[in-house]
C-alpha cells in the first residue's frame, strides 16, 4: 500500500512537472499582444535572458552598454547577458535549440538577418516583430536595402537589427609595413597582382617564424569568409551563381585554387588560434595582416592601436566597389518564461540612446539613418559612407548566416577549414566536396547580385 501510495505520490510530481513546463513553454502569438502597451510600461517587472556571441574587447563593452541603457528603460526588469563563445552565429541555433528543448528558451538572442532564422522558424520559435517595426518606424528609418534583407520567407519580420559591420577587408601592421618599405598602392582598388607582390615582399623581408599572413580560423568560420572574399573578388557572377544554387565545380575549383596560392603566405598553424588571437598576433608584429571583418576594429581600439598610425585597412582585391555586409540584430523567443521582457529588450536595441552608445563602442554601422554621424570615428563613418554610396553593390555574407541555410553554412565552414589546413590541397577534390554540400541542402536562392 505504501508502494503504490509512494507511486501515486511520483505521478502526481510528475504530472505536476510536466503541467508546469506546458505553461512555461506555451507560444505566445503576436496577434494576441498589445506591443505598444507593452513596450510603453516602463513600470514592468521581471528577467530577460540575452545571448549573444560577443566576447572579445571592445564588443563585449559594446553589448554590456546596451544592457545598461536598458536598465534606464526599464529599471524593473532585470537583463541577464549570456555569451556563447564560437561568433558568426554558428553555435548559436544549437544553443537556442537545445535550450527551447529544455524549457529554458532565451528571451531574446542575437541573430543574422536571412536564411540563418530559418531553423528557429521551422521550429516556430520565434515571435513575430511586425509591430516592433511599425511602432519605432522602422521602415523609414533603415539605410536602404536593409528592410529586404530583414524580411523572412513569409513576408515578415523577426529581427530588429542593432548593427552592420564590412566583411571584405584586410587589416595591416603599419609599422611593420613601413619598416619593410612596403606600399598599398591603392586602398579602395587593389588588384589581385599588387596583393600578391605584396605578400611575396613581405615573405622575403620578414624573419622566419613571421608571416605576411594569418586567419585565425580555430572556429573555422574565418576560413569560409576568405572563401567567400575569394569567390566575390574572382568573380562577383560566380558568387551570384553559389548562393543561388547554380553551382558549378569548375568555377569553385578555380576559386580553391587561388585560396591554395593564399595560404603560402598564411602561418602553419593558423588554425591553432581564434580571430582575436590573431589580430593580437597582428599588433605584436608574428604577422603583418589579418583577413578579418570590420568588428576587429573595437578589439584594436582596446589595444590602443590607432587607425591610420598603428594600423591600416584595405579593401580584400577583386572587390572594389563592393560592401560584404554582416547585419546583427535580435530576435524575440514566442515560448520563453518572460516574452514581454524579450519585446522590450527588442525595441530598446533600436532606440536612438542604444544605436548612439552601441555603435560608438561597437564601431559598427547604425542601421538606422538617424543615428548622427558624429558618433562614428573616422574608419566606421568611411566605412558607413562606403555603404550608402548609391554606385556601391552590397553581396550578403555566406559565413555570417544571410545567404546561405545554415546547414549549408555550417558545413561549408567545416568543409572550407579542412581545406585550409590540408598539406594536400587538391582544388577539384575539395571543389566536388563543396557543390555537393549546397545539393544534399537544396540551395536555392533568388538574388540578384550583378545587374
Amino acid at each position: 500500500m505504501k508502494r503504490i501510495a509512494a507511486l501515486l505520490l511520483a505521478l502526481a510530481l510528475l504530472l505536476s512537472c510536466a503541467s508546469a513546463f506546458a505553461a512555461k513553454n506555451e507560444k505566445k502569438k503576436a496577434e494576441d499582444m498589445n506591443f505598444e502597451e507593452i513596450i510603453d510600461d516602463d513600470s514592468a517587472t521581471g528577467t530577460v535572458n540575452v545571448y549573444h556571441w560577443w566576447t572579445a574587447g571592445g564588443e563585449k563593452y559594446a553589448i554590456e552598454s546596451v544592457v545598461e541603457q536598458f536598465g534606464e528603460l526599464y529599471s524593473g526588469i532585470e537583463a541577464k547577458s549570456n555569451a556563447i563563445p564560437g561568433g558568426a552565429g554558428g553555435a548559436m541555433v544549437m544553443k537556442v535549440k537545445v535550450l527551447q528543448q529544455t524549457g529554458k528558451s532565451p528571451e531574446a538572442f542575437q541573430a543574422h538577418p536571412g536564411q540563418e532564422i530559418e531553423p528557429y522558424l521551422q521550429s516556430d520559435l520565434l515571435l513575430n516583430l511586425n509591430e516592433i517595426w511599425n511602432y519605432a518606424e522602422l521602415e523609414d528609418r533603415a539605410l536602404p536595402g536593409l528592410v529586404d534583407m530583414c524580411t523572412a520567407s513569409d513576408g515578415n519580420h523577426y529581427v530588429v537589427p542593432i548593427g552592420i559591420h564590412k566583411t571584405n577587408i584586410i587589416l595591416y601592421n603599419i609599422h611593420l609595413f613601413e619598416q619593410y618599405g612596403i606600399e598599398i598602392p591603392d586602398h579602395e582598388d587593389i588588384t589581385w597582382d599588387e596583393f600578391w607582390s605584396i605578400c611575396d615582399q613581405l615573405q622575403a623581408k620578414m624573419p622566419e617564424g613571421t608571416y605576411p599572413l594569418d586567419l585565425g580560423d580555430q572556429k573555422g568560420w574565418p576560413a569560409c569568409q576568405v572563401f567567400e572574399n575569394i569567390m566575390l573578388g574572382t568573380d562577383p557572377q560566380i558568387y551570384e551563381d553559389f548562393i543561388n544554387g547554380n553551382y558549378n565545380v569548375d568555377d569553385v575549383t578555380r576559386v580553391l585554387e587561388t585560396y591554395t596560392r593564399l595560404m603560402d603566405y598564411v602561418a602553419p598553424d593558423h588554425n591553432s588560434r581564434d580571430w582575436y588571437h590573431t589580430t593580437g598576433a597582428m599588433v605584436s608584429g608574428n604577422c603583418a595582416m589579418q583577413i578579418m571583418g570590420a568588428w576587429a576594429q573595437p578589439l584594436l581600439t582596446n589595444m590602443d592601436q590607432v587607425y591610420g598610425k598603428d594600423f591600416g585597412v584595405f579593401t580584400f582585391p577583386g572587390t572594389a566597389g563592393w560592401f560584404g555586409m554582416c547585419v546583427d540584430g535580435f530576435v524575440v523567443s514566442n515560448d520563453s518564461a518572460d516574452v514581454e521582457s524579450g519585446v522590450r529588450w527588442a525595441f530598446s536595441v533600436c532606440t536612438q540612446d542604444v544605436q548612439e552608445y552601441f555603435s560608438g563602442l561597437k564601431e559598427s554601422i547604425s542601421p538606422y539613418t538617424d543615428t548622427p554621424d558624429d558618433v562614428y570615428n573616422e574608419l566606421t563613418l568611411h566605412f558607413k559612407e562606403q555603404l550608402t554610396d548609391e554606385n556601391t553593390k552590397v553581396y550578403p555574407s555566406i559565413t555570417h548566416g544571410t545567404a546561405m541555410p545554415w546547414s549549408a553554412s555550417t558545413s561549408l565552414q567545416t568543409q572550407i577549414q579542412e581545406y585550409a589546413t590540408s598539406t594536400n590541397h587538391d582544388a577539384a577534390y575539395y571543389a566536388n566536396r563543396i557543390v555537393n554540400i549546397l545539393r544534399e541542402a537544396g540551395v536555392k536562392g533568388d538574388w540578384n547580385l550583378v545587374d
